[in-house]
């Protein structure tokens, strides 16, 4: 008689892959390495007659009889990710409809990969062997690569690490085996100073670039071997050449070392805090102690001491044992407050953003995973950090739109809503800070989902600027047009500088000419990728659009008609830099723009330089209006105040309240008060008067009307379908008939689908970018799961389509870009 026996059940692995698919997989571990396999791991995958990375996010039990690809290899020995993070990356896919692999990938440092090195056992095992076998070829690969990138699979290193003799390593990001973190740099030897150096350089110098290179060396007193060699195309020779002078010397160091900050220690010391900041700081330390999520909107007017707060409430979570993550929202303003953080909290404090370098990223992301790390700031990559101990996330400046990530970069998301998110899930609190509160993030403090702390007044009862409003319709210069200053801007600029103090000129639009039109056919010289005019550059002596990157010489005629009297008009911060100089010789004047900021450290150099009082007009973008505190700022000129007023956007009065309020609030920061000085094409308009009256309920109200009517966020829920091709008329043809099922689809929905209220297709107001033609249609919903069920049905349809392989589709949700 037979016996009846039970199936034994196996281990299989619920994969995420790397590749635009909503599914995951299942997959079983190769013999013998389940035991290194865990939630979290980075793996290689068959997938599609291809090998492709995927990460495990669930290890499950199935019965025998089901047949399952195996894994190819294991990149990661150990997680690259917490399975806390797990159910986060699962909102974050869903919600913003994007790949979780995808997702997942975005989320991490950057790649890592295998190393190892010999143990003493293994040592002396190549040592004693006379013959060779496979496994003894390894080794000796092994001990003579140490740190180097394995290149078999683990299959085949598993079994020498089972019998101790290496120790599999995962960190490795360079050559350097005995810490793969270092970088070989170049300082000036000990009490050698730069005026020393120049007296060794002797009558004759064969480099004409030795000075700069050595004043480099001396100011910088590090500089990595690898960036004097990318600066200096004789790099190399002048190293040697100073270091057998007895002038330099070759070190190792971190990637990382702490910034000089822009800012004194003494000024940004602990302060006594004002009856408001108490009050603030109190409700968020109630909220710590309950180790619960919580959710806080701190609405401090600019210079109210919102970042004394956060250091504060930073403080007291450490002490509790427990670790915080503190957003800015831009890379600069990031850096900044870690150099005013960092002399607070001292070492245990980490920058990370995508702009570090890939060994900078691993480095900072490996001292969190050691728990070396309590506070971490960054831009908004920070978000997903690993930290274990995770109990108070600080999103600063939360109404700017730099913390939403559009699509063509990774998973579109906004980081802000992603923070509540995240600290919702993991049982932590999440304050949102601003002077300039979103719409949206009002909406919800009004409707008790966050709650409301209110800053009203200025630290030391400074007051608040005074502002005033120039109406550039009734100015015109000796050409009949309107100056880029008015005299009132003028005349401010000229008695600011007699009495020593420092200005700030906002204009948010780079370039020299901001357009050459021809004045035979009207036209004018365009992007041949993109639907915009070219922006001449003085600087670079190009034409240059500011989305593709084209960049052409200075055109002679005209493209369409091949006339010859083509003319600038417009201007931008480079022209404004120029005209400031004539306007006043000899004072210090810098530029702070996506341009001027281009290499490595030169908008912290800006910055310093302005802290230090060595230029006295900072002119700059929207980058200068962020956080940042600079006491002997007293006047601020806004050149344009309608620039961003005229964008195709429902959120463009919002974002120029927030510009103006934001920039306004760097005046007056100090002991002596501020003043501000608005040009405006159209000073009666809403936002323009209350930005003058520092008056944030009147432009909410307001703008809460106008948004109520049209039922826009935060009155409804918003999506907006993408779609690009090359071809015009075949994405064209697809675009058509995904807005004809769409609608047939509504309208098969009786009840619900009245609901929806699809618009569009349409061209996109950029119309072409890159190459590729763009639509749009636009998709409102007050029911936020009802919405999502639409979007995937609508992608569903999408792929349906005949010739939908040529279009490319992006679901934008809580879209913030509508060009």
């Amino acid at each position: 008689m037979r016996k009846n026996t039970v199936p034994e059940l196996f281990s299989c692995l619920r994969i995420a892959v790397s590749a635009p698919v909503r599914e995951t997989f299942f997959y079983k571990a190769p013999e013998g390495l389940e035991s290194l396999i865990s939630i979290g791991s980075r793996v290689t995958v068959p997938f599609n007659h291809r090998h492709i990375t995927g990460y495990v996010i669930k290890k499950v039990s199935e019965e025998p009889g089901r047949h399952l690809k195996e894994i190819t290899d294991l990149l990661s020995p150990g997680p690259l990710f917490s399975p806390k993070m797990i159910p986060f990356f699962e909102w974050m896919a869903d919600y913003y409809r994007h790949p979780l692999g995808m997702v997942i990938d975005a989320s991490l440092p950057g790649e890592y990969y295998k190393s190892a090195k010999l143990t003493l056992k293994g040592q002396a095992l190549v040592e004693g062997r006379l013959f060779d076998d496979h496994e003894i070829r390894l080794l000796r690969w092994i001990g003579e690569n140490p740190g180097k990138k394995l290149p078999w699979p683990m299959k085949e290193i598993y079994p020498l690490q089972e019998k101790g003799w290496i120790l599999v390593e995962r960190l490795s990001t360079s050559k350097n085996p005995e810490n793969p973190f270092l970088i070989k740099s170049v300082r000036p030897k000990s009490g050698i100073d730069f005026e020393t150096a120049l007296s060794k350089r002797g009558k004759v110098s064969t480099a004409k670039n030795e000075v700069k290179f050595l004043k480099t060396v001396f100011e910088k007193r590090s500089v990595p071997v690898s960036r004097l060699r990318r600066r200096f195309k004789n790099g190399p020779y002048l190293v040697n050449k100073w270091k057998k002078k007895g002038i330099l010397e070759h070190h190792n160091e971190s990637p990382l070392q702490p910034p000089d900050s822009q800012a004194s220690s003494k000024r940004f010391g602990p302060h006594r805090l004002n009856p408001y900041q108490l009050t603030a700081l109190a409700e968020i330390k109630n909220q710590l102690d309950q180790r619960t999520f919580g959710s806080f909107l701190l609405y401090g007017v600019t210079g109210s001491g919102k970042t004394e707060v956060y250091a504060r409430a930073i403080e007291y979570l450490i002490e509790q044992g427990r670790q915080a993550i503190l957003m800015a929202p831009e890379i600069l303003l990031a850096g900044y407050l870690e150099g005013v953080l960092r002399h607070r909290l001292g070492k245990r404090v980490a920058l990370y953003h995508s702009k570090l370098s890939k060994r900078e990223r691993l480095y900072q992301w490996s001292r969190m995973a050691a728990g070396e790390v309590d506070l971490v700031i960054g831009a908004r990559s920070a978000l997903f950090v690993p930290l274990p101990r995770l109990g108070l996330i600080i999103v600063d400046e939360e109404h700017d739109t730099a913390y939403v990530q559009a699509g063509n970069a990774g998973p579109p998301y906004c980081a802000r809503d992603a923070a509540v998110v995240r600290a919702r899930l993991e049982s932590a609190v999440v304050v949102l800070g601003s002077g300039t509160p979103s719409v949206q993030s009002f909406q919800n403090a009004q409707n008790s989902r966050y709650r409301l702390l209110r800053m009203p007044e200025r630290v030391e009862e400074r007051p608040m600027p005074s502002m005033e409003i120039v109406d550039m319709r009734k100015i015109k210069d000796a050409g009949g047009e309107a100056p880029m200053i008015s005299p009132a801007l003028k005349e401010a600029l000229r008695d600011n500088l007699h009495a020593g103090n420092q200005t700030i000129l906002f204009l948010n639009r780079r370039g020299f000419h901001q357009i050459f039109l021809c004045r035979s056919c009207g036209q004018a010289l365009r992007c041949p990728n993109c639907d915009v005019s070219l922006t001449f550059h003085l600087h670079s002596n190009r034409l240059a659009c500011h989305y593709c990157g084209f960049k052409s010489p200075p055109s002679v005629s005209c493209k369409s008609c091949g006339g010859h009297s083509l003319k600038p008009f417009g201007f931008g911060t480079e022209k404004m830099e120029v005209e400031l100089n004539v306007l006043f010789p000899g004072v210090g004047i810098s530029r702070m723009d996506t341009d001027s900021t281009r290499m490595k450290g030169a908008a912290s150099d800006i910055l310093k330089a302005f802290a230090g009082e060595k230029t006295d007009i900072l002119v700059g973008t929207q980058m200068i209006t962020k956080g940042y505190d600079f006491p002997r700022v007293t006047l601020v000129g806004v050149v344009a105040a309608d620039l961003s007023l005229g964008f195709p956007d429902f959120r463009a009065g919002e974002r120029t309240f927030q510009l103006l309020s934001q920039v306004a609030g760097r005046a007056g920061r100090g002991d002596r008060g501020g003043r501000v000085i608005i040009q405006t094409f159209n000073p009666d308009h809403y936002v323009i008067q209350a930005a003058v009256k520092h008056d944030f309920n009147l432009f909410f109200k307001k703008e809460k009307h106008i948004r109520q009517q049209l039922r826009y966020p935060p009155f409804s829920n918003l999506a907006c379908l993408k779609l690009e091709g090359s071809d015009a008329a075949k994405a064209g043809k697809v675009v058509r008939e995904l807005g004809l099922h769409l609608k047939q689809m509504l309208r098969s929905w009786p009840n619900r689908g009245k609901e929806i209220h699809l618009l569009g297709p349409v061209s996109a107001p950029m119309s072409r970018l890159k190459g590729k033609f763009r639509w749009q249609l636009l998709v409102k919903c007050e029911n936020a799961s009802l919405l999502k069920h639409f979007l995937k049905e609508a992608e569903k349809v999408f792929e349906q389509i005949s010739g939908a392989r040529h279009v490319r589709l992006l679901v934008d949700v809580d879209p913030y870009d509508m060009l």
